[in-house]
């Protein structure tokens, strides 16, 4: 009898000691888990993006990342944007790729006096960050005013307005007289809004290019750095004849 209960104890204890070592190796998986997850959160700076995932990518990148200010240094000097929270995946894209340092040692490549100076990297090699576009974030209140920034897009076989990811400009025109709008908006064919009018006379900007590319930002420092860009010499495509080099911080 005695044989038999030193049998069972010791069964008894193997079987807890058993059941120890699978709670603390479940424990362990879970752990696994969820440092994978975690993992998987992090890189999200590292995803290769394609019009099926840019949306929730982005979505989840901007959750993260919710910074709105970015300086854009030139030897021309800096210009300072802030972003729109109200355009969620322009503003996630743009400063992914700022972090990513997409956009350092690109230039403004197509300037044009009185209208924009653009860049944003289609020059030269870039790390590879996918194929893709933007969904459209159109919004009726951000027009293209002076200081504006845009994304530009392909117009063909582009009916929902998809922003290009690299390719942004910013607003340089400067401001017109009634008579001079009214004018533009008759050879494009635009219905001026009373918001449209008061910022196209007393700012500037380029109303043709309205309910057409999305503005997620604008210029709150620099516009005379944008000024002077815009005034450097160009070849006939707008290309500057000395190369202004483009580098991006995030700052908050």
């Amino acid at each position: 009898m005695k044989n038999l209960c030193a049998i069972f104890l010791i069964g008894l204890c193997l079987a807890c000691s058993e059941s120890q070592e699978s709670r603390k190796s479940n424990a362990k998986v879970e752990n696994k888990a969820t440092k994978q997850v975690e993992k998987k959160e992090v890189n999200l700076q590292d995803i290769l993006l394609d019009n099926q995932n840019v949306t929730e990518v982005l979505t989840k990148y901007g959750e993260q990342n919710p910074e709105t200010v970015v300086l854009i240094s030139t030897r021309l000097g800096d210009i300072k944007v802030k972003l729109y929270k109200e355009t969620p995946l322009h503003r996630a894209n743009f400063i992914r790729l700022a972090k990513k340092k997409y956009f350092d040692g690109t230039v403004f490549h197509r300037v044009i006096q009185d209208f924009i100076v653009q860049g944003g990297g289609f020059d030269t090699p870039r790390p590879s960050v996918g194929k893709y576009t933007i969904p459209s974030e159109i919004k009726p209140e951000f027009i293209h005013k002076r200081g504006a920034l845009a994304m530009a897009r392909e117009y063909e076989n582009n009916p929902e307005k998809r922003s290009a990811f690299h390719d942004f400009y910013i607003v340089q025109t400067k401001k017109m007289t009634l008579p001079e709008l009214q004018a533009s908006a008759k050879e494009h064919k635009i219905k001026l809004t009373p918001l449209q009018i008061n910022t196209y006379t007393t700012l500037g900007g380029a109303p043709h290019l309205d309910n057409q590319h999305t503005v997620f930002g604008e210029v709150v420092a620099g516009m005379d750095v944008v000024d002077r860009i815009a005034a450097v010499k160009t070849d006939k495509g707008g290309w500057p004849i000395e190369d202004v080099v483009i580098k991006m911080t995030v700052i908050e």
